[in-house]
């Protein structure tokens, strides 16, 4: 499927959705939709909102992009998005003009949009592998070089660079370490150095798809504790990915990921943080809860992170017919954990030794 198709299958799910609701018009304005509709195109100037600096007036019949002065010239020339079947209705920056439509893009019209985004197109689920596999890269190279004595504030600057060269944006950027890893499960960035022990995170962005992964290094050989947490988390962390499969529900996934925990002698850790979910245009589209009835479908994307003190795993997994696809799997250098599970095999990052 090429953009243009990618963009009209698209087109058509919304006529759908806005004759089921009797509505003549929807207006799209939101960073995450705006992109879904356009397969990729990036409507945030500020990145401290979840509105576009325009947005997309959709009927039936049309697509209209809803622009002031400023970014119309930029969005004809570069983003040429006419090419794909879309024009413009322009207003001055000083005035701006917002049509009337029948329906925004909250509420429980986000809730239905949230719905259509999460099943992705083939053109979508190669852009996410293309995607998973530069944010693996970017995790991997700033964990090449890490140096002791060095701030968090100087890995995460490595990484965002390392997401940026690559066309994306850490949207997620943690980094911990030493005793803040045990500490705090979203540790923001400080100024403590960094001794022997490092945790890396990323939610990495790019046409609008978002990844997440983790990754964990060491300087000099690797206590005897640290192996094991690390090996308990990976285990758990295989038990619920290779438990997602299409027609499970997130509560059905839950409580074989509690169960994991249980077995592995950590039963109250999923308790101190969330554990992940439905991922895509979001981060998180939707948190896995126990009791959750949401079905997992195939071509979705799921992105588990289950943590102990002291240690974390997590990726982001494509559905796919032939089983979970981990598309921010580490690199063939990178020390890796397998396990086995109803079958499948399922392969973890581990710590790495520096």
């Amino acid at each position: 499927m090429d953009r243009l198709g990618e963009i009209e299958h698209k087109h058509r799910q919304l006529a759908e959705l806005l004759e089921a609701r009797r509505a003549a018009s929807l207006l799209l304005r939101r960073t995450r939709n705006i992109a879904w509709i356009t397969a990729g195109a990036d409507a945030s100037i500020p990145v401290d909102t979840e509105f576009g600096v325009y947005s997309i007036l959709i009927t039936p019949e049309k697509r209209t992009i809803v622009v002031n002065t400023i970014e119309h010239p930029r969005l004809e020339a570069e983003e040429r998005l006419q090419d794909f079947g879309f024009d413009y209705a322009v207003s001055p920056w000083h005035a701006p003009e917002t049509p009337e439509a029948a329906l925004v893009d909250d509420g429980e019209i986000e809730d239905a949009l949230q719905q259509l985004r999460w099943v992705l197109t083939p053109s979508e689920q190669e852009r996410l592998r293309a995607l998973g596999r530069d944010a693996a890269a970017a995790l991997e190279e700033t964990v090449a070089g890490l140096r002791p004595g060095e701030s968090e504030r100087q890995i995460a600057a490595r990484l965002d660079a390392a997401c940026r060269a690559r066309g994306g944006q850490a949207v997620v950027n943690l980094i911990a370490t030493d005793e803040r890893i045990a500490r705090f499960r979203h540790p923001l960035i400080t100024d403590k150095r960094l001794e022997r022990y490092a945790m890396v995170v990323v939610c990495m962005r790019r046409h609008g798809l978002i990844v997440s992964a983790t990754r964990l290094a060491h300087f000099g050989a690797i206590p005897a504790d640290v192996r094991e947490k690390v090996r308990r988390v990976a285990a758990v962390d295989a038990a619920v990915i290779a438990a997602s499969r299409p027609g499970r529900t997130l509560g059905g996934i839950f409580a074989e990921l509690q169960a994991a925990y249980a077995a592995h002698g950590e039963a109250d850790q999923w308790h101190y943080h969330h554990q992940g979910g439905l991922a895509g245009y979001q981060a998180r589209e939707r948190i896995a809860t126990p009791g959750d009835n949401t079905p997992l479908q195939l071509h979705q994307v799921v992105a588990w992170n289950p943590s102990i003190v002291g240690a974390k795993s997590e990726d982001t997994v494509l559905l796919t017919e032939a089983g979970p696809e981990i598309v921010t799997a580490s690199s063939g250098a990178w020390p890796k954990l397998t396990f086995t599970i109803d079958g499948q095999t399922i392969e973890r990052s581990d710590v790495r030794e520096l």
